[in-house]
C-alpha cells in the first residue's frame, strides 16, 4: 500500500517507487504536510494520497526539466562605438576586404575625419537611431557650406557601417538614412569648333600630350585610364583598337571604374597621334622621359596649358570624355554600343549623353558629314565621323552651349 498508517503518531504517510520517462526509478516518501486530528483516520489517508500525487507530478516535472534544460541566455556583449567599429572590423572586412577603389578609400577617410569623428565617433552603434541621424542631417544643412550631394555622400558613409553591423549581428537594426533627391547635373562638352582648337593646341604642346588628349577625346578614356595605358598590353595598331584594362588615380593602379575592361575602335586622328610618338612600343603610352607614369598634377597642369593656348575656358580632361560621348550621340550612335565604348555599368548613364545631344542639337560640320559618305557599317561610320572633328574645317561649326557644371560620368 503506498499510503500507510503510523500507529505511534496516529498519522498517515506515503511511500512509493515510480519510474520516470527517462527510465530512472525514484523512491518518494512523505506526509500530508498538514497535521490532522489523530482520531480522523480517513482525513489523514486522503491528505497522504494527495501529497503522494503532488510528489509524483513534481518528480516527473523535475525529470523532464533535467532531460531538456533551458538554453542559457548568451552573455550580452558591449556594443562598440562608431569609431571602434568604423576603424576596426568595418574598415578591415568591408573597405579592405572588398577592395574598395583608392578614390573611395580616400573619400571615406576624409569624410570620417572632417564630419563624423567628433560628431558620432564616441556614440555606441545602438545609440545612433533615426532621431540621431535626423539631428546630424539638420546640422549639416544648417552649416550652409555643403551641397545636397555632399550631404548625401556623408550620410552614405554613416549608413554603410551601420548596415554592416546588422549583417554581423552586432546591433538588431540600422536606422533608415533618408537621402536628398538630387538631379544629376547636365553634361558639358566642347562644341566642334572648340574641340578642333583644343586638338590644335595639344599638337603644339607636344606629341605626348597630344596623344593623351586624343585618347580622351577620340576614344573617351578617363584621365586615369590614359595614364595607365600600355603599348604591349592595351594598344593594337593592326586591329586599330584600344583596350582599357586599368587606371591610375592617386598613385594607385587598379581596374577601371566599374571593374570591367572594354575595347574601343581607334579613329583616324587617334591612330595618327599614336604613330607620331617617338618611342619603343613598350611601357606606358603617355609617359615621362624616364618611362615613368604621368602624375595627376602633371596631367592637370598640361590640360590647363592646352586650354589657355587654345583660348578656351579652364577645364579638365573629363570634358574631353564628355565631348566624345555627346558627339557620338549627335552622330546617331547606337546607345548600347556607346555604353560599351564608354564603359558604363548602366544604360541610364549613357542616355544622359543622348538627352544632351537631343536638347542641344546642332548642324554637323561638312567635313564630318563627308566622312560618313559611302560607309554602310554603322559603327565604322560613327568612328569616321568622330575622327573628322579635329579638322580645321570643323571650326566653322555653330558652337554648342552647355551649363557650368560637369557630371562625372
Amino acid at each position: 500500500m503506498p499510503v500507510r498508517h503510523d500507529p505511534r503518531t496516529g498519522r498517515c504517510y506515503f511511500r512509493v517507487t515510480v519510474k520516470t520517462p527517462n527510465g530512472k526509478k525514484l523512491r518518494l516518501f512523505g506526509t500530508p504536510g498538514v497535521p490532522g486530528p489523530y482520531h480522523d483516520l480517513a482525513a489523514n489517508e486522503t491528505g497522504a494520497k494527495a501529497a503522494e500525487q503532488r510528489a509524483i507530478v513534481q518528480a516527473f516535472a523535475d525529470a523532464a526539466k533535467a532531460a531538456n534544460p533551458l538554453p542559457e541566455k548568451p552573455e550580452q556583449k558591449e556594443v562598440p562605438t562608431f569609431d571602434e567599429w568604423f576603424n576596426g572590423r568595418f574598415w578591415l572586412e568591408w573597405v579592405v576586404g572588398r577592395k574598395n577603389k583608392p578614390t573611395e578609400v580616400r573619400s571615406k577617410k576624409i569624410i570620417y575625419r572632417i564630419h563624423l569623428k567628433d560628431r558620432l565617433g564616441d556614440k555606441r552603434l545602438n545609440e545612433i537611431d533615426v532621431g540621431e541621424i535626423a539631428r546630424f542631417r539638420a546640422e549639416l544643412v544648417q552649416s550652409g557650406e555643403l551641397s545636397e550631394k555632399r550631404i548625401n555622400n556623408i550620410l552614405a558613409v554613416v549608413s554603410k557601417p551601420l548596415k554592416y553591423a546588422v549583417d554581423c549581428e552586432v546591433i538588431a537594426k540600422a536606422p533608415k538614412v533618408g537621402l536628398f533627391k538630387v538631379e544629376r547635373p547636365e553634361i558639358v562638352a566642347w562644341d566642334f569648333a572648340q574641340y578642333a582648337r583644343l586638338l590644335a593646341a595639344a599638337k603644339a604642346e607636344g606629341p605626348e600630350w597630344y596623344a593623351g588628349v586624343c585618347l580622351a577625346g577620340e576614344a573617351g578614356l578617363r584621365i586615369g585610364e590614359v595614364k595607365a595605358l600600355r603599348w604591349r598590353e592595351d594598344v593594337d595598331l593592326v586591329a586599330k583598337t584600344i583596350t582599357v584594362n586599368q587606371q591610375t588615380r592617386c598613385n594607385d593602379t587598379t581596374t577601371p571604374k566599374g571593374r570591367t575592361r572594354r575595347t574601343i575602335p581607334m579613329t583616324g586622328a587617334l591612330l595618327a597621334a599614336l604613330r607620331r610618338l617617338e618611342t619603343i612600343r613598350e611601357g606606358f603610352v603617355v609617359r615621362n622621359l624616364d618611362g615613368s607614369q604621368k602624375t595627376d598634377g602633371e596631367a592637370d597642369a598640361a590640360i590647363l596649358r592646352i586650354c589657355r593656348r587654345a583660348g578656351l575656358p579652364r577645364s579638365g580632361f573629363h570634358r574631353l570624355r564628355h565631348s566624345y560621348g555627346t558627339h557620338a550621340a549627335l552622330f546617331g550612335v547606337n546607345p548600347w554600343r556607346l555604353q560599351a565604348w564608354m564603359g558604363h555599368k548602366r544604360i541610364d548613364e549613357t542616355m544622359l549623353y543622348v538627352h544632351v545631344a537631343e536638347s542641344h542639337h546642332r548642324e554637323m560640320p561638312e567635313v564630318v558629314r563627308n566622312a560618313a559618305i559611302g560607309e554602310t557599317d554603322p559603327d565604322t561610320r560613327i568612328v569616321r565621323m568622330l575622327g573628322a572633328r579635329g579638322s580645321h574645317a570643323a571650326a566653322d561649326a555653330t558652337p554648342m552651349e552647355g551649363t557650368s557644371v560637369v557630371s562625372a560620368v
